[in-house]
């Protein structure tokens, strides 16, 4: 229970294992909160990235069904020409679509491991900040704790034979 007199985020006097212990019970507690969270944003991401994927991949098939269509006399004028006269057209035709297929998926994953690389760099440099932050607050911690005029108990180093025998 809170002291009377004391604000609910000021250390109690004269007990500072306690306040240490609240302090580390606080931290446990945003650190799973954190968990969870970042738990949510994951999933997020994963059914962001799942709908991405699905939009393009019929964004793709929608092209190749576009070039297979109207589009394919252009085509076959332009593989004529690099094919030098009228065999294999077709060959060459499907070949090149298989050709562009695979740059434009491979773009595709190239960008999309770029994301993901910058997102980890990005979840790393915070990560690496929180536990910059969660260690000075633990230093201060510890070097308030070994401020405080506590006392040695029985046993302890440090405490003197005087003390012992009184």
């Amino acid at each position: 229970e809170p002291e009377p007199g004391r604000e609910p985020g000021q250390p109690a006097a004269g007990r500072p294992e306690e306040d240490y212990a609240r302090k580390c019970e606080e931290v446990l507690q945003l650190q799973e909160q954190r968990a969870q969270q970042e738990e949510l944003l994951e999933h997020l991401a994963a059914e962001i990235q799942e709908e991405l994927n699905e939009r393009w991949m019929k964004r793709r098939r929608e092209e190749l069904e576009l070039a297979a269509g109207p589009g394919l006399a252009d085509t076959d004028c332009d593989t004529t020409e690099l094919s030098g006269g009228g065999g294999g057209e077709g060959e060459l035709h499907l070949e090149h679509e298989r050709v562009k297929t695979q740059l434009s998926t491979s773009l595709y994953i190239g960008l999309k491991l770029s994301t993901d690389l910058e997102a980890v760099k990005t979840d790393l440099d915070c990560t690496q900040r929180a536990w910059e932050d969660k260690e000075r607050e633990l230093q201060l911690l510890l070097e308030t704790l070994g401020t405080l005029d506590v006392p040695p108990r029985r046993g302890q180093p440090g405490q003197s034979g005087a003390a012992g025998a009184e």
